[in-house]
């Protein structure tokens, strides 16, 4: 069938060579226990600058997105958890057979690195080809998403009820849960406690909503933006603090000592160090900023052992993805965790321009 996408052509971001740019591909239809689902909007997520820089070694041509949202047109032999007709947000792919999977942890997958940015099906296909039948990467992350029409699995997707607006919960498939599912379902903050946010993107700052839903009552957010600060002082921070290194201090005297808690989710993870240092005994930093493949982190040893302090790793906000996600819907529409108030809405025929000035400029 004939959709259209947003193909990036080139991983050279020096160039100034046109990264992604529309066009119509023929795509073949769904498989066994895959679903073919038409796209009504998609978020641009952090992973998707990643992809254009190289740094997981997607494949180009590709297609890209992976926060989609949409209807299901049609399933493939043995699907029986979503029908045509349904509204899905479509998540992160797992396999749902692997220990993790069994246990409620599809965020570890065992099979995720597979899943995620090989551009491909396990068997080699992938959906999308040009009309003279060169192949271009379309499983990013097993959807992709910046396409009129994507085919999942159909264990990444989430029903969306009726009462529900489809076309704002398709970032709730990633940066939204993950944020979210950080503190939540990782941290799980006590009454009392103190939480310091590295970075106001998206993930940041849903982790910031996540935790007015606790009983943390120092919520510090860092960052460098004064706009995106403000926001979060508008979403509830207790505090902000506008410096691009080294706020360990100010932390220190904002929470009597030291954070209880920290996030590090900036797009370069450089900051997973300040957040271990900014932590009072026995704190925890969750790590998830989203650097390169072959990044490092350094932490103080003697501090970290002597102060019982852990560093986690957090992929995708942990827990039971489907079930998480359906729970922040709920609460969206109760107004306890105002999406709304994180996006905006741009056309598809607008990627381009769009994507690359926030990209670049953070907004």
């Amino acid at each position: 069938m004939e959709i259209k996408v947003a193909v990036s052509r080139s991983s050279d971001h020096v160039s100034g060579e046109r990264q992604i740019a529309l066009e119509t591909l023929d795509l073949d239809g769904q498989r066994e226990r895959e679903v073919l689902v038409r796209i009504t909007s998609c978020g641009v997520c952090s992973d998707d600058v990643a992809c254009l820089h190289t740094a997981n070694g997607y494949p180009a041509p590709g297609v890209l997105g992976h926060e989609g949202a949409g209807v299901v047109e049609a399933i493939g032999d043995d699907v029986t958890l979503v029908a045509p007709g349904d509204h899905v947000v479509v998540g992160l792919p797992f396999c749902g057979e692997c220990r993790n999977c069994r246990r409620g942890q599809q965020r570890y997958c065992e099979s995720i690195h597979t899943l995620l940015h090989s551009g491909l099906r396990p068997d080699g296909s992938t959906p999308p080809r040009r009309w003279d039948g060169e192949r271009v990467a379309g499983r990013f992350l097993h959807q992709p998403a910046w396409a009129t029409y994507t085919v999942a699995l159909q264990q990444q997707l989430t029903k969306v009820p009726e009462h529900v607006d489809l076309d704002l919960m398709g970032p709730l498939g990633c940066s939204v849960s993950t944020g979210a599912g950080i503190v939540l379902n990782e941290l799980r903050p006590d009454p009392g406690s103190s939480i310091v946010i590295f970075g106001s993107g998206a993930v940041g700052l849903s982790a910031l909503l996540a935790a007015n839903l606790t009983g943390a009552s120092n919520i510090i957010v860092v960052d460098t933006s004064p706009r995106r600060l403000a926001l979060a002082l508008e979403l509830g921070a207790t505090h902000t603090i506008a410096r691009e290194t080294d706020a360990v201090e100010e932390i220190r005297d904002l929470t009597s000592g030291g954070a209880d808690f920290a996030i590090e989710c900036t797009s370069g993870g450089t900051r997973v160090a300040e957040g271990m240092r900014a932590l009072a005994k026995l704190g925890t930093c969750a790590m998830v900023g989203g650097a390169g493949a072959s990044a490092f982190v350094s932490v103080d040893h003697a501090d970290t052992m002597l102060s019982g302090k852990r560093l986690i790793g957090c992929a995708g906000g942990g827990g039971q993805a489907p079930e998480f996600i359906r729970s922040l819907m709920e609460l969206q529409v109760r107004g306890r965790f105002p999406l709304q108030k994180l996006v905006r809405h741009y056309d598809f025929a607008d990627i381009d321009p769009v994507f690359f000035s926030t990209s670049q400029t953070g907004k």
